[in-house]
């Protein structure tokens, strides 16, 4: 009687976790809408390290690991996180790295909020983590809404200050450029795809030395300024800020 009793709470324990994992996995699927991709929690991975400069205005906190595997194919993984403003000031824009001691665990991204990062708010970042690697995450360069900046200063980061001042100049260029010869009515049209016409004037500079994504912060740094001038004086605010 009581080994049939051991084997029944057994058995319904083993139903309940199942159960459980199943509902669960489906909420992860919804979130990556895909119905064919069984997902699930993985605390047998090292946590990674945060590493980020006292006086940043990001905070990364609660990385988890998940495993993945969709029909057909081998098992994937990925790590969420939370970034939080921790600053006085809304934030425009980001950037993360993460590293690791083996080659493919090394890469960065750049998120923009659509409603901007308010003071206290949080985003919940992604990367894909197929490596079992030990990974260090951390904050690169801010920018926030009001055209700020802040840089982390590492000689790793993605995104430096002498690169990021020379994507600020050569938009500022070409948009002086383009007004005198098409008024502010052709700027403001530019900006949201400001990023495919100005380039790089040195072939090679987006390169570890220089930041990979200084240029690029630098060109978005320019059209965030020239669009809050457009809004706070029109025009005339355009041809002050571009020095027309």
């Amino acid at each position: 009687m009581k080994h049939t009793r051991r084997l029944l709470t057994a058995l319904l324990t083993f139903i309940i976790g199942v159960v459980s994992a199943s509902i669960w996995s489906a909420h992860l699927r919804q979130s990556i809408s895909s119905p064919r991709v069984f997902v699930w929690r993985n605390p047998l991975r090292e946590p990674p390290r945060i590493n980020i400069a006292f006086d940043s205005p990001l905070a990364i906190s609660n990385p988890r690991y998940y495993s993945s595997m969709a029909l057909g194919s081998g098992v994937g993984g990925e790590l969420r996180f939370a970034i939080t403003n921790r600053s006085n000031k809304t934030i425009h824009s980001y950037q993360c790295r993460y590293s690791s001691p083996v080659p493919v665990g090394n890469g960065g991204y750049g998120s923009q909020p659509e409603a901007g990062l308010l003071p206290g708010q949080s985003n919940e970042d992604s990367i894909s983590t197929h490596e079992y690697a030990p990974l260090t995450l951390t904050i690169d360069f801010v920018q926030f809404a009001d055209g700020t900046t802040w840089f982390s200063g590492s000689p790793f980061a993605n995104v430096k200050p002498e690169g990021f001042r020379l994507g600020e100049t050569v938009a500022a260029v070409y948009l002086l450029q383009l007004m005198s010869r098409h008024g502010v009515k052709a700027v403001m049209e530019t900006l949201p795809r400001i990023h495919a016409e100005v380039r790089p004037p040195v072939r090679g500079l987006l390169n570890q030395e220089s930041g990979v994504f200084s240029f690029y912060c630098g060109v978005t740094n320019t059209a965030l300024r020239v669009k809050q001038a457009y809004d706070q004086s029109g025009a005339k605010g355009v041809g002050t800020f571009l020095g027309f």
